[in-house]
């Protein structure tokens, strides 16, 4: 299982990427709206001043006026058709509702701006602005100063409020007593020099004023704050994000901790359950995990309560009924004894005495099933491994004279610590299958590789289907039931050699023989490293 960290570490990764790119994209529509709010707001009411004056010249006369405001602004004007309206946004000044179109960059820091001609179908007056500068500022004061001349003096307090509508900032005329400006600038201002004040550099909020002389009125037009337009820049989301991903790094690392070494804990523990070293698992707290490991010790109680009572009632059962049986044997054995010498045994008394040998051959199986499941420990002896399967094999080929054995056996002398009632009884039963499927050959291959015994009995029989070959080690299971009733098997042979090859820690495989074409059970069983230089001999 990964880890959990693992996973929340890889998530959390994902995430901030995620995110980041999130944060990007946000950020580049919020600059782009911010942007076109702070043009509108601050460089809308100029476009509509450029745009009347266009208006109000015919001729030559209009492209000089254009000409004027190019030298002024350093800002390009062109009248045009607009191309592409989809991709530009449409915004409305605050006098008279004067529609304006802008299309912005915030990658680039650009934006194109396009107002329609008054009385001209489909003509725009075209810009594009890289900054809002100082010039557009000082433009910003001529084309109003121009405006106000213009008009009558009476009308000039109205005609300026009426402008101030589509700025966001304030517009006034005030007497220079009023300016907060050093000497220097009070006396540019008095030569007729437009004058704009960049106050509070540091803040994020600076702002300029604008200051400019209205012919010999005696006052001045004075525009502002207005206030700089600030990038929210790139570098300080991925900053943010980095700082927010990190402190969910190291909270989730602080409240997940304790939970992964107790998720561990059952884990291991549950691992453990049905084995030799099954026991509790100790977990304090209240919070879920906790209670999951109560509810799992209290099941895993129940569970091995219930295989207990499974056991001894199997184990119970069999040792009861070997008193029945043998009663049974000893009457049958008491009618053959009344029979002549003479006169043959009666067939019925023959089959009974067959019938309660296998069901005595049945119980003895029972038996060392329960007794396997049962054993917490094996009766360990010191046996030379290789003369044990030499003498089954020189029985089996006295009992199966017409079954041809082949013996490919390397090791002269081994010698195991292991079970050897049970271990004989396991390879037994392997070899007694083969003889039972075999149809004139079996093979024997006795090796140690890695600190392993490697036990492989082959037979030329039929097989075991693939589908079938984890299901023949379940107890009672038989493939070809009437078969295996004529050659006498109960269906627990093979579920006592896993049994058997479990308790001393090795495995039992099934699978298809390459030599002979029928069924091949390898038997693995672990060679301690400390026995095997001193304990084997090969050739």
């Amino acid at each position: 299982m990964k880890s959990i960290f693992f996973k929340l570490y890889s998530s959390l990764i994902i995430m901030v990427i995620f995110v980041s790119l999130l944060a990007y994209v946000a950020l580049g529509y919020i600059n782009q709206s911010r942007y076109e709010t702070y043009l509108i707001q601050n460089v809308g009411g100029t476009f509509a001043l450029m745009t009347a004056g266009i208006v109000r010249h015919e001729g030559k006369k209009r492209q000089q006026w254009i000409d004027v405001v190019e030298r002024l602004t350093g800002i390009s004007l062109e009248i045009s058709l607009l191309k592409n309206p989809e991709d530009y946004n449409l915004y409305h000044l605050k006098k008279d509702n004067q529609p304006v179109y802008i299309q912005s960059d915030s990658g680039k820091k650009t934006a194109k701006i396009a107002l329609p001609l008054p009385g001209k179908d489909n003509l725009y007056v075209l810009s594009e602005l890289t900054d809002i500068n100082q010039t557009v500022a000082r433009m910003t004061a001529l084309l109003i100063l121009n405006e106000l001349g213009r008009h009558p003096k009476e009308q000039r307090t109205e005609l300026l409020a009426s402008l101030d509508q589509n700025f966001d900032y304030n517009l006034a005329l005030e007497s220079p007593e009023q300016f907060k400006l050093d000497k220097s600038q009070l006396r540019q201002l008095l030569r007729g020099d437009i004058v704009i004040n960049l106050n509070d550099t540091v803040s994020s909020t600076p702002f300029i004023k604008v200051y400019a002389r209205f012919g010999n009125s005696g006052q001045f037009l004075t525009l502002g704050p207005i206030n700089i337009f600030q990038w929210y820049p790139v570098s300080l989301i991925f900053l943010l994000v980095a700082l927010g991903a990190l402190v969910v790094l190291v909270s989730g690392y602080i409240l997940v901790f304790p939970f992964e070494k107790k998720l561990k804990t059952l884990e291991e523990g549950i691992n453990r359950a049905g084995t030799a070293d099954s026991s509790s698992i100790e977990l304090t707290g209240n919070d879920g995990i906790s209670r999951m490991a109560t509810s799992v010790n209290a099941m895993t109680q129940r569970i091995e309560s219930l295989i207990a009572q499974q056991q001894q009632l199997t184990h119970d059962i069999s040792h009861e009924l070997r008193t029945p049986v043998a009663r049974m044997m000893f009457r049958v054995e008491g009618m053959s004894a009344g029979i002549e010498s003479d006169q043959a045994e009666p067939l019925h008394i023959t089959c009974m005495k067959k019938d309660l040998s296998s069901l005595n051959r049945m119980i003895d199986e029972i038996l060392t099933c329960a007794r396997l499941d049962h054993s917490q420990s094996l009766e360990t002896d010191r046996f030379d491994m290789i003369a044990v399967m030499t003498e089954m094999l020189d029985e089996l080929s006295l009992q199966h004279p017409d079954i041809q054995f082949h013996r490919v056996i390397d090791i002269q002398q081994l010698l195991l610590r292991a079970d050897e009632t049970l271990l004989r009884r396991a390879i037994q039963n392997i070899l007694l299958n083969a003889c039972r499927h075999c149809q004139q050959a079996v093979s024997i291959y006795l090796a140690e590789a890695n600190s392993t015994l490697y036990i492989s009995i082959e037979d030329d029989g039929s097989g075991i289907p693939e589908a079938d070959r984890e299901r023949i080690f379940d107890p009672f299971i038989r493939l070809d039931e009437s078969r295996n009733r004529a050659l006498g098997g109960f269906g627990l042979g093979l579920p006592i050699v896993q049994k058997v090859a479990t308790a001393h820690g090795g495995n039992i495989i099934v699978d298809t023989s390459h030599t002979l074409g029928g069924a091949l059970f390898c038997l693995s069983l672990p060679l301690p490293q400390a026995n095997g230089e001193e304990n084997r001999d090969v050739d």
